[in-house]
Order: structure tokens, then C-alpha cells, then sequence
């Protein structure tokens, strides 16, 4: 990576790490995705259940496998078929948990995470309920403020997530948010964390490369 370049992006991190902390959050900078996992598993220790968003990021450091094989409960609705009881209930149980995990959609250089949901299961663990969370972000999902995390929503998160689902929405063709009235929209729910949520010990982890959508 060209010098600049990596300082330029070290500047990024150090800023919205710095502003994460002054709006209570932990957060750390991790070296690579393994070093995010030893993260994770060191903060879950003491932890005997796991819910985990529907996220790409967490998935791809590997940790799951880990907790799971640690004998943590894991909570993954993943594992069930949409739209089942199962599925559904499993969802639920995110929000009782010791440890939740998950990504961003965005997270602002001025220290504010932010989410847009359509079931609301990653929204609401993330503000009161499990007694840990750790959102995992990688660089991809820095913006400057909360009009641009915003439109990188739009723009970039939701278009592809709605891809990766195969649903039958007009971002999908777009390639952008049309702020459709399609039964299978998935942008339902925003959340903007301006604070660490009063009760919930909460860590950002920011990976210095593109992770998740």
C-alpha cells in the first residue's frame, strides 16, 4: 500500500476511534481479521450465550466456528429457514443474550453508528437487552458524517444486501434506494446510536480493510 495512502487512512481511524470513545463507546483498532476474532473471543469469555446479526463481516473473521466449539449458545438465525418459527424465534432470543455480534452499516467519523433494518432483531440487540455487544466494522464502512453514512446506506448497503437476498425490489435494477413501496423492501428501521445506549457495554472493532456490504 502506497505510504499516503495508509497514512491518509490512519488518520480516518484514529479520528473516529477517538470520537467513538468520547461518545462512550470501547473501540479498537484490530491489525487483521484474526486479531478481531482474538478480540472477540477474549471479550466473550465470560459470556454463555452469542446472538450474531445477519452479518458478512462477523462471518468472515471465522469466530463463530470458534465460539460455537468454545460451547457457547449460539444464536444464528441463519441456521433455520426464513420466515420459519424457528427462524423467527431465534431472532427473538438475540435480543436476551449474553454477547451480541454485529456489523454496521455505517459507522461517521464523528462517532455515531448507524443502521437501517427491515425485521429489527440487529436494531433493537444493539440498544438495550444483551448484556455485550461488538459491532465489527471494516474501513469500507467509515463515512464523515451522518448525511453520507445515510446515503452509503442508499447507495451501497442496501442495494447489495437486497441482491444477496434475491428479493424483488426496484434497487435491485437501480442500483440505488427508489424509497420503494415493495412488499419485500428491506429498509424499514433506521437506528442511529449518538451514544453509547445507557446499559449495554459496547465495543467497536474497526479492520483496516473492506469487509461486508
Amino acid at each position: 500500500m502506497d505510504e499516503f495512502v495508509k497514512k491518509h487512512q490512519n488518520i480516518i481511524f484514529q479520528l473516529t476511534i477517538t470520537s467513538l470513545e468520547k461518545n462512550g463507546f470501547n473501540a479498537v483498532l484490530a491489525d487483521s481479521r484474526e486479531q478481531a476474532a482474538d478480540l472477540i473471543m477474549e471479550i466473550a469469555k465470560d459470556c454463555s450465550s452469542v446472538g450474531v446479526a445477519g452479518t458478512h463481516t462477523v462471518r468472515a473473521l471465522g469466530v463463530l466456528e470458534k465460539l460455537e466449539k468454545d460451547g457457547k449458545a449460539m444464536s444464528d438465525h441463519w441456521k433455520f429457514q426464513p420466515g420459519t418459527p424457528e427462524e423467527i424465534d431465534c431472532r427473538r432470543s438475540q435480543g436476551q443474550v449474553d454477547l451480541f455480534l454485529s456489523s454496521a452499516n455505517a459507522v461517521t467519523m464523528n462517532g455515531e453508528i448507524v443502521n437501517r433494518d427491515g425485521c429489527g432483531n440487529r436494531t433493537n440487540a444493539l440498544t438495550f437487552g444483551p448484556k455485550k455487544v461488538v459491532i465489527v466494522v471494516g474501513k469500507n464502512k467509515i463515512t464523515p458524517d451522518l448525511e453520507s453514512a445515510i446515503a452509503r446506506i442508499e447507495e451501497v448497503a442496501a442495494p447489495r444486501r437486497a441482491i444477496s437476498l434475491n428479493r424483488k425490489t426496484p434497487c435491485v435494477k437501480s442500483g440505488y434506494c427508489m424509497d420503494c413501496d415493495s412488499p419485500e423492501r428491506i429498509c424499514r428501521i433506521t437506528s442511529i446510536l449518538h451514544r453509547r445506549p445507557m446499559l449495554t457495554d459496547l465495543t467497536v472493532i474497526i479492520i483496516p480493510e473492506d469487509l461486508g456490504y
